[in-house]
């Protein structure tokens, strides 16, 4: 009996399969154990299916179990390389809600945006930023920096501001870079929203 012994949830698997079995296979090892220290064979607790039970077959390995496989080595490939791609420091960048455009003297527009930093390293990150695709100025909105601590979100409020002559259209793509010192962290997209223009 020191298959039952041996069961962290007390069920005996001499009365068969059990709702409360958690597969630990302790059972199936100290069976082995004490088979082979009485020179029997092997196996008599296994995993097994009633049509090999009755025509004494071990389990084959078939063709669906090797697509099976395959198919989760592929997963484990895929989310091996999402994990090791994600970047150290990410960011997303919204325009504030029901906020239009801003007219900054004759010749200026502003928009207001929100963003919300992801710091995944162990050290804080001043970050400045910068408009990489647009002549223009980025003004925070409390007149500081984003500082982001380690392993932290990091969040924070500001204005772009773009001449009136580079607005062509209403709604214009920007990237924004987030910057520690002079080094670019990463890329951010959003959009400037300008005033509506008939053609």
């Amino acid at each position: 009996n020191y298959c039952a012994i041996v069961c962290p949830t007390g069920i005996d698997i001499r009365n068969g399969a059990q709702l409360e079995c958690i597969n630990c296979t302790a059972c199936i090892d100290a069976c082995d154990k004490m088979m082979a220290a009485v020179q029997k064979p092997l196996g008599l607790i296994s995993y097994a299916s009633e049509n090999g039970i009755a025509k004494n077959e071990k389990i084959r390995y078939t063709g669906r179990m090797k697509l099976y496989t395959v198919l989760l080595v592929v997963l484990a490939g895929v989310l091996t390389i999402l994990l090791l791609s994600q970047k150290d420091v990410s960011g997303t960048i919204v325009r504030a809600p029901g906020q239009l455009y801003q007219e900054r003297g004759t010749d200026s527009l502003s928009n207001l945006y929100t963003i919300k930093v992801v710091n995944k390293t162990l050290k804080e990150i001043p970050l400045t930023l910068r408009i990489i695709n647009a002549p223009g100025r980025i003004m925070e909105a409390d007149g500081r920096d984003i500082l982001v601590h380690k392993e932290d979100l990091g969040k924070g409020s500001f204005f772009i501001i773009l001449p009136k002559t580079f607005i062509t259209k209403r709604k214009l793509p920007l990237k924004i870079g987030l910057y520690e010192k002079d080094k670019l962290i990463t890329e951010v997209t959003t959009n400037f929203m300008g005033p509506f223009t008939r053609f």
